[in-house]
């Protein structure tokens, strides 16, 4: 089993676009319909194929991390402002 972590970056038509996280220069794109969770823009997921089939795991804490170091840095770059 291949393990990999991504960053969910958008969705095209139907299909969602994964960037490789950290360094998001790899993305790969599953069909909308191959997704059995519910995802949205930013989430952060292990991606495993198994028996050609996708599985992936939602990563709640990790997302949540980095959603508030996001906004810790909106909130610092509107003080310069």
């Amino acid at each position: 089993m291949n393990l990999n972590k991504y960053t969910l970056d958008r969705f095209e038509g139907d299909f969602a676009v994964f960037l490789k996280y950290p360094n998001e220069t790899e993305s790969l794109q599953i069909h909308c319909s191959d997704l059995k969770a519910s995802l949205n823009q930013g989430d952060i997921v292990n991606i495993s194929v198994i028996q050609d089939k996708y599985e992936i795991e939602l990563l709640s804490e990790q997302t949540m991390d980095q959603k508030e170091r996001i906004s810790q840095l909106l909130k610092q770059l509107k003080k310069r402002n």
